[in-house]
């Protein structure tokens, strides 16, 4: 239910301020759009990994989807919002609304204290998915919003005055209540997502939350957005693409569902509501292989999708059932991904190393793996325990902890004591992996062949369009 315009409102209407702290001093690509807890592409290891990182900064840059639905909120509410990203408010606002990250929360309580001096009347405070999880951390705030900030917003905020300490929200908000996202103030020229998605003006969109599988024991999409799914209508969605594409500009869409399309019948409701607008759009999503079939990677491709993120994590089946994950490397799998990309569909999959009971074997045959699967795109990571999940809980439990601080949680550092392999171990292989993978002949070809496919697969489809 959304609360009716100006129901709190005083003698005086607030202003409120949502801002995204950019650091300019941190050389390297960082996106706060991990369920909120951001990641940061430090790669500082090696050459091949410094150049993998610099194309990264220049390549990916993806903006938070649920800052667009914020500012959506304010606007159905009639309050008065400013959005910032790389600046920060240069006047006095009732209400200022930081976003915090785990991989930049020491700037971004800097930059709270710093806000609190300049605007000592103003209310300060964090939303997000990290300062829910460790609320202790943002000490410089006024307040910090203590889960789904966008229910609290579009269905409990009432007045100024209870935004104070911490503010407590249950559940999650229901999505197809949300009013359409709004860019006013996004920096949308500088939002990337390439390769995967070409074409620009691009944005992220979501059309569900919540996670059923066991990978709630270590990944945060379970832990803050719940096990149950929460959908937004393909009608609604078609409707934010659209409103997004005529208001905006916006032409390339990666959704950041954390599994796309897994109620039956949504990928086919979307994709017929989607072809009825019949625009010159680019998208991409995050899902399942076992959800997919070539009939529904056909059904999509007709209407723009164009990349697949798909989580393969490892190639050791018994690595994968004692850290909870379902292996994703069936012959049917592979076919599916071959199949995809022979139409014009990139591939991104993500590898995971360090799991508890890997050896340097079973590493380098993951690695071996991808370059035989020889995917367009290939994501290697650490295993990391984010705070707020089991795993984090039973790793401090057992004293496996290396460090606390927590702007290294980035994916791409050891931060637990393994059984079996030491830090310098599990690092090398990860430079191992991008060095292999991304500087060979064959890999070179892969991603040539790709771009004429997507050539190819775009022509096609302006053709039938005009016909």
């Amino acid at each position: 239910m959304l609360r009716q315009k100006n129901s709190f409102y005083g003698s005086s209407k607030p202003s409120f301020a949502v801002v995204n702290i950019v650091n300019t001093k941190k050389h390297y690509a960082m996106n706060k759009d991990l369920c909120g807890f951001g990641t940061a592409d430090d790669h500082s290891n090696t050459v091949f990994e410094k150049i993998i990182g610099s194309f990264k900064k220049r390549m990916v840059k993806l903006p938070i989807i649920s800052l667009a639905f914020l500012m959506g909120i304010f606007k159905a509410r009639g309050i008065r919002a400013t959005y910032f990203e790389g600046t920060l408010p240069q006047e006095e606002f009732t209400v200022i609304l930081i976003f915090g990250s785990i991989v930049d929360y020491t700037h971004e309580n800097k930059v709270c204290r710093e806000l609190k001096e300049r605007f000592p009347h103003s209310r300060i405070g964090f939303i997000g998915p990290f300062p829910s999880t460790m609320p202790e951390l943002f000490t410089n705030a006024d307040f910090i919003i203590k889960g789904d900030f966008e229910k609290y917003f579009l269905n409990i905020f009432a007045d100024i005055a209870e935004l104070r300490d911490v503010i407590t929200v249950h559940g999650n908000v229901d999505m197809d209540s949300l009013p359409r996202p709004e860019l006013e103030g996004f920096p949308i020229r500088s939002y990337n997502y390439y390769p995967a998605i070409t074409r620009r003006p691009f944005f992220t969109l979501q059309s569900s939350k919540g996670c059923p599988f066991s990978c709630s024991y270590y990944c945060l999409y379970p832990h803050f957005q719940g096990s149950k799914i929460n959908l937004r209508s393909p009608k609604k969605v078609v409707g934010d693409m659209h409103y997004l594409y005529t208001k905006f500009g916006i032409r390339g869409f990666q959704f950041r569902d954390p599994v796309f399309g897994l109620t039956p019948g949504y990928i086919e409701e979307f994709c017929a509501e989607l072809r009825k607008h019949r625009l010159p759009l680019q998208w991409g999503i995050e899902t399942r292989l076992s959800i997919l079939d070539e009939k529904k990677i056909l059904m999509m491709r007709d209407v723009g999708l164009c990349n697949i993120n798909v989580g393969m994590e490892t190639i050791n089946a018994k690595v994968g059932i004692h850290n909870k994950r379902v292996i994703n490397c069936s012959p049917r799998d592979e076919s599916l991904i071959r199949f995809a990309e022979k139409n014009g569909i990139t591939i991104a999959a993500f590898y995971i190393f360090g799991y508890d009971t890997d050896t340097k074997e079973s590493m380098r045959a993951t690695l071996t793996y991808a370059k035989t699967l020889n995917t367009t795109l290939a994501k290697f990571s650490i295993f990391t325990p984010y705070p707020g999940t089991p795993l984090f809980a039973d790793m401090k439990k057992s004293n496996r902890i290396l460090t606390y601080d927590y702007e290294t949680y980035n994916l791409l550092s050891p931060v637990i004591r393994h059984p079996d392999l030491n830090p310098k171990d599990i690092s090398e292989m990860l430079s191992l992996a991008f060095r292999e993978y991304y500087f060979r002949p064959r890999y070179v070809t892969t991603f040539l062949k790709s771009r004429v496919r997507r050539l190819r697969k775009t022509l096609h489809r302006q053709m039938k369009e005009k016909s």
